[in-house]
């Protein structure tokens, strides 16, 4: 089996994981708050997150509470841009629109660049390398932004596998967050 067959195969197990973890709340109660410890003690004021679609953790209301804590800092969601992302800012009562494949931007807002990434993961392997959608969106933009925003995956614990076989084009996270531990 060639390596993208092995990842469509990964990505499916992990997917049916994901959407049939039979303490989903608990588990998505305790990733919440495993993320909101890791933003207080960081040092970063512009956070790019996702939009939770297909079974992603929902982070919006810990940046949310995030935002509140501190008015210097900025939360930002990713619009596609050609083959890579724009991230716009982002308020929890502002108006959003339908962008790309139906997923809700901020329907006003500044374009701007985070200083912190939350990547949502599919799966993730011990290396913190992700296995997402299979876009390239993440991997493609992290690429062009100067200087690289740290780069911290959002996973439940569950979808940990021993490797997602790296390829030369994959980003390597510098933390996964999960719902029992930090990698």
């Amino acid at each position: 089996m060639d390596s993208a067959e092995a990842r469509k195969l990964q990505r499916a197990r992990a997917l049916a994981l994901r959407n049939d973890l039979p303490d989903r709340t608990e588990r998505e109660a305790a990733l919440r708050d495993r993320v909101a410890r890791w933003l207080a003690s960081a040092e970063v004021h512009a956070v790019g997150f996702y939009w939770p679609v297909h079974g992603e953790p929902d982070l919006r209301p810990t940046l949310a509470e995030w935002l509140a804590a501190d008015p210097r800092r900025i939360a930002a969601l990713p619009r596609i841009d050609g083959e890579t992302l724009e991230f716009h800012q982002w308020h929890p009562d502002g108006a959003m629109r339908a962008g790309e494949f139906g997923i809700p931007v901020p329907a006003h807002g500044r374009v701007m660049q985070p200083d912190c990434l939350l990547i949502p993961c599919v799966a993730f392997d011990d290396a913190r390398f992700r296995l997402g959608y299979g876009g390239g969106f993440y991997d493609r933009t992290y690429a062009t932004l100067v200087p690289w925003p740290l780069a911290v995956g959002i996973a439940f614990d569950a979808t940990r596998i021993d490797s997602i076989d790296p390829q030369p084009h994959d980003m390597q996270l510098d933390v996964v967050l999960t719902d029992a531990a930090q990698y």
